[in-house]
């Protein structure tokens, strides 16, 4: 029997917490929505969840250009009956949802707009401090080719558990 030990976030580590701490204490307003009211850690935190939840269920995908391999681009050699299939293909992504999602349009999903704003600033600080710039966009960071889901999966995780410990009653 093969015992498998947990894959600990690289998000999990004290000094992490410690930068996106500070990047919070530093800025006045970052708990503030568009709206101007203060916006709760548990709020952020239920918002950061349900992205989560809508991406596993969904899938994610780091971005979707190039993205599906089964839509060639179309020429001149392919027969008319390969050309009509990858058409119908094409029409149907741009008519339906992607199955897939990326991280971006997950957030896009949940109807909050304030929570959406905090939570993006707390995912922000937590991939700053992460790969120890100044500044750092997490939709940017997830969309790296290198990326995978279960990082993606592990910020989210880690921005849930800050703003829940972090953010404001």
């Amino acid at each position: 029997m093969t015992i498998q030990t947990p894959i600990r976030s690289p998000f999990a580590t004290e000094y992490l917490t410690q930068a996106a701490l500070k990047v919070t204490e530093t800025n006045a307003s970052f708990w503030v929505g568009y709206s101007g009211e203060t916006i709760t850690g548990a709020e952020t935190a239920d918002f950061l969840d349900a992205a989560r939840q809508i991406l596993e269920k969904a899938g994610w995908t780091r971005s979707y250009v190039d993205d599906d391999p089964e839509m060639p681009d179309l020429d001149e050699s392919m027969s008319i009956k390969t050309m009509l299939l990858t058409l119908g293909r094409y029409a149907r992504q741009a008519l339906g949802r992607p199955s897939a999602l990326t991280l971006f349009s997950a957030m896009l999903r949940v109807d909050n707009d304030d929570a959406r704003t905090i939570a993006r600033r707390v995912l922000d600080a937590l991939v700053a401090a992460h790969t120890g710039t100044p500044t750092a966009q997490a939709t940017a960071w997830a969309e790296r080719t290198t990326r995978t889901w279960d990082e993606v999966r592990a910020l989210l995780e880690a921005g849930t558990d800050f703003a829940r410990t972090h953010g404001p009653r």
